[in-house]
């Protein structure tokens, strides 16, 4: 089974490897903007009328997942994300760019997925608007659709891999929530795993609301407290440099990453949110920025979900 090459990609970088791109192996950008739902910010609307990268295309969280889902963006099905990859204009050689005008908020969910379905070569961006503090160009030129204005090759046409080999991502990657309830009701959960909960401490903790209306704030029992915001520069909206987030485990986990020990006896890490996307952050943290290879699942569902689904004795509160 092939793996998807998956790299962080400085701003400068990503220019140097515009340089390679070729009709056959193209570079091509993906705005993978998405905005918290209390946000009065249109993502669409920035992408066709106001900026992006040139060549962009745009993937869309929301629309580009499992229809009638009562959780957002909950992960596509095989042939929902094929369509639309082929709708966005992009070859199976392609080399993906995923960003966010957030700098490092909903990029990371967008690259996993790309991998997940087996792209061969995604990048994510370290990050928009790091690359525009340089100065690097973007297109400000409206546009009418979503899909890479690049010209596509007929004889470089969309090759998915095999139904059974995203089987078997998912699988290795994705925890869904009849899983994680029969961990939590045996109290096996901590035994097998550590859980990072990647939402901002409050809504965590339960002394903050959730931003989604009606719904619960607190955590899954044994999960930990792992904002995202602690992974991430304030100053760039970078990723923070390896032994940063190297401290931030230690310091609030007691946890060494330095090497894989700190996972004896245990299956893996999952990583949640509030809805499955910045969880992503926190599992690119690990793998991509401390270079670790380690299973890590990502609770797709993640905590709307489980606040709505789970039984009240599961949903934990410190306040």
């Amino acid at each position: 089974m092939s793996k998807s090459i998956l790299a962080k990609l400085s701003p400068s970088a990503y220019r140097a490897l515009l340089l390679t791109s070729t009709p056959k192996e193209r570079v091509v950008p993906i705005d993978a903007t998405w905005y918290m739902p209390n946000n009065p910010k249109n993502n669409k609307d920035e992408y066709l009328n106001i900026e992006r990268l040139k060549n962009a295309a745009f993937f869309d969280l929301d629309a580009i997942s499992l229809p009638n889902s009562p959780y957002p963006h909950m992960l596509p099905t095989y042939d929902i994300f094929n369509d639309a990859v082929k709708e966005l204009g992009l070859q199976k050689n392609d080399r993906l760019v995923v960003y966010d005008k957030s700098g490092i908020f909903s990029s990371p969910r967008a690259a996993w997925t790309f991998a997940l379905f087996g792209h061969p070569t995604v990048f994510l961006l370290d990050n928009y608007d790091y690359y525009k503090q340089f100065r690097y160009p973007v297109d400000t030129t409206p546009v009418e659709n979503f899909s890479t204005p690049l010209k596509a090759s007929e004889s470089e046409a969309y090759e998915p891999i095999s139904r059974s080999e995203f089987e078997q991502n998912y699988k290795n990657q994705v925890i869904e929530y009849e899983e994680l309830l029969d961990l939590v009701e045996k109290d096996q959960l901590s035994k097998d795993y550590f859980v990072f909960d990647a939402r901002p401490n409050d809504r965590f903790t339960g002394k903050a609301p959730e931003p989604r209306p009606g719904l619960s704030s607190g955590h899954v029992p044994s999960a930990l407290s792992l904002p995202f915001s602690k992974l991430i520069n304030p100053t760039n909206k970078c990723y923070k440099v390896q032994f940063e987030i190297l401290k931030t485990f230690k310091d609030d986990f007691g946890l060494d990453l330095s090497n894989t020990d700190f996972l004896t006896g245990k299956k893996g890490i999952i990583v949640m949110c509030g809805s499955g996307v910045t969880a992503v952050i926190v599992k690119f943290a690990i793998e991509l920025v401390l270079g670790l290879d380690v299973p890590i699942r990502v609770y797709d569902g993640s905590w709307t979900e489980w606040a709505s689904r789970a039984p009240k004795e599961y949903i934990h509160k410190d306040f």
